[in-house]
């Protein structure tokens, strides 16, 4: 099972952030008005971080049954980010925004995509050293 959920984990959660990131966010922002967008995006986030959070936590269940703490380690520090993402970061942005604070809303929107960044590149380099790991056995 935990070869199962590992995989799966890490499939949901690097090809969730990949949709989101490379279609959805740019699709929704060229096609909608830039009021719609935002809202959109504001109640399309929670859902993202949810599926992230979850994704994270079902692949370091994975890999703690099959006794990989590394792997555990860095998905159960990706379901905090988010977490953190999620509870005080997102509406810290919207509070900027909606007072007009463009430079800390700015700011802010670039940790957050760094951070996003960083959780799918840690997610792609376990996956990748699980597919390399499969040719192994």
């Amino acid at each position: 099972m935990g070869n199962i959920f590992s995989l799966l984990g890490l499939a949901a959660l690097v090809g969730g952030m990949l949709f989101f990131g490379a279609v959805m966010a740019p699709l929704v922002f060229t096609q909608l008005a830039p009021d719609v967008a935002g809202k959109f995006i504001r109640t399309a986030f929670p859902f993202y971080y949810a599926f992230v959070a979850a994704s994270a936590v079902l692949a370091a269940i994975g890999f703690g049954l099959r006794g990989d703490l590394l792997a555990v380690g860095l998905l159960l520090a990706i379901a905090v980010a988010v977490l953190w993402a999620w509870l005080w970061l997102v509406p810290h942005l919207n509070a900027l925004r909606d007072a007009g604070d463009m430079v800390g809303f700015a700011r802010g929107h670039t940790l957050s995509v760094w951070l996003n960044g960083a959780e799918l590149l840690v997610g792609l380099g376990l996956l990748v050293r699980s597919a390399l790991n499969i040719g192994l056995r």
